[in-house]
C-alpha cells in the first residue's frame, strides 16, 4: 500500500505539471551585457596623433619666434648704433618723406657722403667709416661718380670700397656685384696685381680709378644710407 500511494503521488504532482508551466517556471539564463570594444589601439593612436601635432606647432613657433627675434635684434642693433654716433645735427629734406644726413656730410640720391681730411691706410679707412655707422665708398652709377669728384680735392687721392681679395677678383665692401660696365678706370689701370686696393684720384683734369698699395695712405670716402624719419 504505501508504495501506491508514493507512486499516485508522483503521478499526480506529473500530470498537474503542463510542458508550458515547466517551461515559464524555468529561470532564463541571465544574458550579460557584451562589453563595447574599441579598436585595438584606438586612444593610443589619438593621443600619438595630438602629441605630433603639438610638436609640430611647437617647433613652428620656436622658428618663427627665432626669426623675429633675429630681426629684431637686427633693428636694435642699427637704432643703437645711429644713437651712438656722434652726431650733434642733422641735416634734413622732404621728399615725399623726410629723409636726414649728419652735420658736415654731403647727400645725394638715398646716401650720405663724408670726406675725410687724413690719411690712413686702406683697412683704417674702412675701420674708421665703421665707426661712423658707415663704409668706403662704393660708386653705383656715373652720377654718382660724377657727384663725389665735385666736392674732391684735385691733388688728392681718395681711398673707395672696392679692393681685389685676389687674382684681380674686384670685390665692393658691401658685396655689390662688381660690374665691368660701371667702371671709372683711368686709361691704363688697374696695372699692378700688387696694387690691390682702389683710389679716385685726378689726372690731367680727369677723375678716375686708380690701383695703389693697400698699405698706401690716403683720404677716403666714407658713404652711409640715409637716414629716414
Amino acid at each position: 500500500m504505501a508504495s501506491e500511494i508514493t507512486y499516485a503521488e508522483v503521478k499526480f504532482k506529473n500530470e498537474s505539471i503542463t510542458p508550458g508551466t515547466y517551461l515559464n517556471s524555468a529561470a532564463a539564463p541571465e544574458v550579460k551585457p557584451t562589453p563595447h570594444l574599441s579598436k585595438p589601439g584606438g586612444p593610443s593612436l589619438l593621443f600619438t596623433s595630438l602629441m605630433a601635432l603639438f610638436l609640430l606647432l611647437a617647433i613652428s613657433f620656436l622658428i618663427a619666434f627665432i626669426f623675429y627675434f633675429q630681426k629684431y635684434s637686427q633693428l636694435l642693433e642699427e637704432k643703437n648704433a645711429i644713437e651712438d654716433l656722434t652726431y650733434t645735427e642733422l641735416n634734413c629734406s622732404k621728399d615725399k618723406v623726410w629723409s636726414c644726413c649728419p652735420k658736415d656730410w654731403k647727400a645725394f640720391s638715398s646716401h650720405c657722403y663724408f670726406v675725410s681730411t687724413d690719411s690712413a691706410t686702406w683697412s683704417q679707412s674702412e675701420e674708421k667709416c665703421s665707426s661712423m655707422g658707415a663704409r668706403l665708398m662704393v660708386v653705383h652709377s656715373k652720377e654718382e661718380q660724377g657727384f663725389i669728384t665735385k666736392i674732391l680735392e684735385v691733388k688728392a687721392a681718395y681711398f673707395i670700397g672696392l679692393s681685389d681679395p685676389g687674382h684681380r677678383r674686384w670685390r665692393w665692401v658691401d658685396q655689390t656685384p662688381y660690374n665691368e660696365s660701371a667702371t671709372f678706370w683711368h686709361p691704363g689701370e688697374p696695372n699692378d696685381n700688387h696694387e690691390q686696393c682702389v683710389a679716385i684720384n685726378n689726372r690731367r683734369s680727369s677723375w678716375g680709378w686708380n690701383d695703389i698699395p693697400c698699405s698706401s695712405k690716403e683720404k677716403s670716402v666714407c658713404q652711409m644710407k640715409k637716414i629716414y624719419l
